[in-house]
């Protein structure tokens, strides 16, 4: 990730604030600086919280909006910075009070955010990758590989927080590492391991758990679940054999016992079901007797009556007919009586009213000769109207057509000045335009002229220069391993000789405290002499300053072999460095060779001059030249011929324009000659309005009468068609009254002649009507149908059971009952046991079949579980060195950083002192280890925890760490690109020398990335040239300057 620009409104002290990064190119470092509180490390916090939503420290972002901020002052964070080979801008608004679009107040808005690629710093949008904040810090994660805290710990060094990554656990330092150099390969494959081990251990206690739930489930009884239970573990699948089959046995007896219950049941159910037919057939015929009784012998009277009742209304029933006719004639005459007397009142009233309009249309055929004079005057004022509006439009035209004359002839003149001025401007741009072919050429040219240097210059250029990297990266260590040797020669000699003068003074000291000990006469423990000449010389050694000797001997001899050791591995060092540097140099030197040969091809290529030496900078500078005199070119040429086209089109309106203005004018005098001509013709007319109005009084009293005319014809016609049509229905109603009498009586008579017959049922009209009215025929029908039909049936069913049960005695059907009973349940009992014991068989049989395949599957299971087992527990750091496999691979990258840092920073900024070594053991017995990091102390020979170093020291050493990360990682293939280092604070703990050293480094550091350093160290104020100045300027406000020594 490499910071391009910028931009903060109303975060923290920054009302608005830019910074472009690229202008800080320049040299290797910049500096921010500023008076305390101005705002220095909030440009850290706005990158970090434009990128992930967090700031540096323990504030929330919603309180980093600047206190002096209104509502309508948008708090906004736009920051452009490059990954890869694309521009991202991402934008942040931290949750906010603003004023509302609708109505007064204030409402909260909410956080947002947005990710895009552009093609440049306040370009166009390429592609939109996020729109809302969870969306952009999940593509930001997935851009930068890093979270919040680890870009804080690798890249962006906050105050006082600088040594995190130096002292961080085991676990932090694992995640970051992971991260950085793309190890996640092996954390999948460790949760894979990992995740296949707890599998097979789950499914091996869940294979137990189920073998023992088997042993111990309900389908034992008591005895047989403690046989198993006491029973060995290898016996056990065994003795629940054993059961099984005896389940078996005692099912297969059950059984037996069953079937001869069963036969003797089914005999006795027959004997039953015999009795209980028997006993339904003297039930039925108890039954029939009863019905018979009730439904024939009790109904016998009223069955006759019934018949003569059904004979009398049947002979009724001829005179049905012919009564509901007179009913119907009586009433259809009274109605039609009412009706004649309707009809001829209303014939009358018709009459009456015609003879009066009648006499109307007399008195208005009397006026006909008047209103006929009326209407030929009306004809003449229609005339003399229509010339009247002809001669008032002529006059109106000729007036129109005098004013458009004078308005034509004015703008014939306004055309001129512009149409010569147009001519004149198009004769000088055709004389301007280029030719279209010279243009192309000089285009195809610069395309050549591109296109050969970013496909065969630039990759070389490129190339050469980072093997020019390489060979000062390979010769800066070659130094380093040189000097390293040097002073690791120096020490071993000053070890080697304290070794031997610490030897020297234990041997004195054991002889002086031998000769102590020697008598005369005695044997020497060393040499076996008797005499001792030396004896007498005597030195006062105790046993406590032999102890000490012997200890300085052993500390002096472990230094030695310490120093010894060193000094072999900075000789293979400094051989490696030796050979590296002079492959690094010799591929250079064939590199220029190629690179001058190219670059001498290309200028012969291409037109143009170009210089002598290769300078990436003076080509482009040339590029841009001839690219902006193309561009000009280009657009100039562009501009002069939609000029020209522009002022092509408008003298052809112009000159099209005044040629039209000519003919009309010629047309509207014609016109206005023909219209003087016509209005001489027509002499000394009323004006037409007066005419209309004398035209229109004439047109309503005419239009009135002959109105008044054709309603009273219309009237006297409707008139005597309703006094005709009511006449008609007046005579129509006395015809049907006649006829209707006539049938009344002709009805009456036959009636009369029925009932005196000697054969009729009745003699009264009265008594006929009401058979008729009542209609019981169809019920007492039924009753008769019904009565006869029963007697038939039960007749013939008393008949059949006095046949069938002759000679048979009724049973009893008690007792056989309860002899069924007694052996229904018997019989119930015998299949409830054989039910139960089939049961327990079959549940033994599936118990007993599922322990069985539970043993094979742990069999063929424990072989893959011991070979996971053994994975996992290597995986897991379970074994000797207790080192986890994602530690194992992290720890190897990590000794490429402390080499790094060893070789480059930490012995230079320490003065030789320090070095960096992975701790052979955690710090704080933690079961994660192999991560952390120890201080080797040159001076004291031993090694150290980083904990115990002071402010200065650890500044420089998180420095050293942080810098040799910065160079691994981007040295490394599937590392995560870190083009940027910023650290805030702590170059005032060191001293002057200290100092100089780290900015030497920080320098060869920004060579090839961009390092921003916040200090109030006035050294580095005066020796860095690129400085970003951040001055308060009241009312809590500050501004940033960019300002160059």
């Amino acid at each position: 990730m490499k910071p391009i620009y910028l931009e903060m409104n109303y975060f923290g002290p920054h009302a608005h604030s830019e910074i472009d990064f690229r202008a800080l190119d320049e040299a290797p470092l910049f500096l921010i600086s500023g008076d305390t509180g101005a705002g220095k490390s909030t440009i850290f916090d706005a990158m970090t919280y434009a990128l992930f939503d967090k700031t540096t420290g323990d504030r929330e972002a919603r309180e980093m909006r600047s206190q002096f901020a209104q509502p309508d002052q948008r708090t906004e964070v736009t920051f452009y910075f490059e990954q890869g080979n694309f521009l991202y801008k991402v934008q942040r608004c931290p949750e906010q009070e603003v004023f509302k679009k609708r109505g007064v107040g204030t409402k909260t808005e909410k956080s947002q955010a947005s990710l895009a690629i552009v093609d440049r710093v306040f370009g166009t949008e390429q592609a939109s990758l996020a729109t809302k904040p969870v969306d952009v810090a999940s593509e930001i994660y997935g851009l930068l590989n890093l979270s919040a805290e680890q870009f804080k710990k690798i890249i962006l060094l906050p105050q006082n927080d600088f040594s995190r990554f130096l002292k961080s656990a085991t676990n932090e330092k694992e995640e970051i590492l992971k991260k950085i150099f793309g190890t996640a390969i092996f954390t999948t494959f460790s949760e894979e391991v990992r995740n296949q081990y707890t599998k097979n251990n789950q499914e091996n206690a869940a294979l137990d758990s189920i073998l023992q739930s088997q042993y111990s489930s309900s389908v034992w009884t008591e005895e047989e679940a403690k046989a198993l239970e006491e029973c060995p573990d290898k016996e056990k699948f065994e003795k629940a054999t054993e059961f099984l089959e005896q389940k078996q046995m005692q099912e297969s007896k059950a059984r037996d016992l069953a079937k001869i219950v069963q036969h003797q049941v089914e005999t006795v159910d027959k004997a039953y079901e015999d009795a209980l037919l028997l006993e339904q057939e003297f039930l039925e015929a108890e039954k029939t007797q009863k019905e018979y009784q009730e439904k024939i012998a009790e109904q016998a009277a009223l069955y006759e009556q019934q018949k003569e009742d059904y004979e009398a209304r049947s002979w009724a029933q001829q005179f049905k007919d012919i009564l509901r006719d007179l009913e119907k004639v009586e009433k259809e005459l009274e109605a039609n009586q009412v009706r004649e007397a309707d009809y001829r009142s209303k014939a009358e009233q018709e009459q009456k009213i015609l003879g009066e309009v009648k006499k109307r249309e007399q008195d208005l055929d009397q006026k006909a000769s008047e209103f006929e004079e009326k209407g030929k005057g009306i004809e003449e004022l229609t005339r003399t109207i229509t010339q009247a509006e002809q001669a008032e439009k002529l006059i109106r035209q000729k007036k129109d057509l005098e004013k458009k004359i004078v308005h034509l002839q004015l703008k014939q003149s306004e055309t001129d000045v512009p149409l010569k001025e147009a001519q004149v401007k198009l004769d000088q741009l055709q004389k301007e335009i280029l030719d279209e072919s010279i243009l192309q050429e000089e285009k195809d040219a610069l395309s050549r002229l591109k296109l050969d240097f970013h496909q065969k210059l630039s990759p070389l250029a490129e190339y050469l220069e980072r093997l020019k990297q390489e060979k000062q990266v390979a010769q800066k260590e070659l130094n380093f391993a040189e000097e390293n040797i040097t002073t690791l020669q120096q020490d071993f000699m000053l070890k080697q000789e304290s070794y031997q003068e610490k030897r020297k003074l234990r041997q004195s000291l054991m002889i002086a405290q031998l000769q102590k000990e020697l008598e005369d006469g005695l044997p020497c423990k060393v040499c076996g002499a008797t005499e001792h000449p030396l004896s007498h010389v005597e030195l006062d050694v105790s046993d406590d300053d032999l102890k000490a000797a012997m200890q300085q001997v052993d500390e002096a001899q472990e230094a030695f072999a310490a120093a010894e050791e060193r000094q072999e591995k900075a000789q293979s060092e400094l051989e490696m460095a030796q050979k590296q540097a002079a492959e690094k140099a010799e591929t250079l030197q064939e590199m220029e060779q190629k690179f001058d040969q190219a670059y001498s091809q290309f200028c012969q290529a291409h037109e143009g001059s170009f210089p002598k030496v290769f300078s990436h900078q003076d080509l482009n500078i040339i590029f841009q030249a001839r690219e902006d005199s193309y561009r000009q070119k280009s657009t100039a040429q562009k501009e002069r011929s939609l000029e020209k086209e522009k002022l092509s089109v408008l003298v052809e309106n112009l000159e099209a324009e005044r040629q039209g203005l000519f003919q009309e004018s010629d047309k509207v005098k014609a016109q206005l000659e023909t219209v003087a001509q016509s209005l001489a013709e027509f002499g000394q007319l009323q004006p037409s309005q007066a005419l209309k109005e004398q035209k229109a009084i004439l047109r309503q009293e005419v239009d009135n009468y002959y109105t008044e005319c054709q309603e009273v014809r219309e009237k006297i016609i409707a008139l005597e068609k309703r006094y005709a049509e009511q006449k008609a229905k007046h005579e129509e109603r006395l015809m049907r009254i006649e006829e209707q009498k006539l049938k009344l009586q002709e009805g009456q008579r036959i009636i009369q002649n029925a009932l005196a017959a000697p054969n009729a049922w009745a003699n009264d009209l009265v008594t006929l009507k009401n058979w008729l009215t009542e209609d019981k025929l169809p019920e007492i029908s039924k009753f008769i149908n019904t009565y006869e039909l029963e007697e038939k049936r039960l007749n013939r069913a008393l008949a059949k059971y006095e046949e069938k049960l002759s000679g048979k005695q009724r049973p009893d059907l008690t007792e056989l009952r309860e002899e069924k009973q007694a052996l229904n349940e018997r019989y119930s009992q015998a299949q409830k046991t054989v039910i139960e014991l089939s049961n327990t068989r079959q549940q033994l049989e599936t118990t007993v079949a599922k322990i069985e395949q539970i043993l094979e599957t742990q069999g063929k299971a424990a072989d893959k579980a011991r070979e996971m087992t053994k994975l996992y527990n290597a995986i897991a750091g379970k074994t000797g060195d207790k080192l986890k496999l994602e530690t194992f691979v992290v720890q190897h990258y990590l000794e490429k950083v402390l080499i790094y840092a060893n070789q480059h920073f930490i012995n230079q900024l320490s003065n030789n002192r320090y070095r960096f070594e992975l701790a052979k053991e955690s710090a704080n017995k933690r079961r994660d280890h192999g991560l952390d990091i120890s201080i080797y102390d040159n001076e004291t020979g031993a090694s150290r925890s980083s904990n115990t170093l002071s402010g200065g020291e650890t500044f420089i050493a998180a420095l050293s760490i942080a810098l040799a990360l910065s160079e691994v990682v981007q040295n490394s293939a599937q590392g995560v690109q870190i083009e940027a280092l910023f650290v805030d604070e702590g170059f005032g703990s060191l001293d002057q020398e200290t100092l100089q050293k780290a900015m030497t480094a920080l320098e060869q550091i920004g060579e090839n990335r961009l390092v921003g350093l916040i200090s109030h160290v006035e050294e580095m104020k005066d020796s860095i040239a690129q400085q970003l100045r951040v001055e308060k300027v009241g009312d809590g406000r500050s501004q940033v300057k960019l300002f160059s020594k």
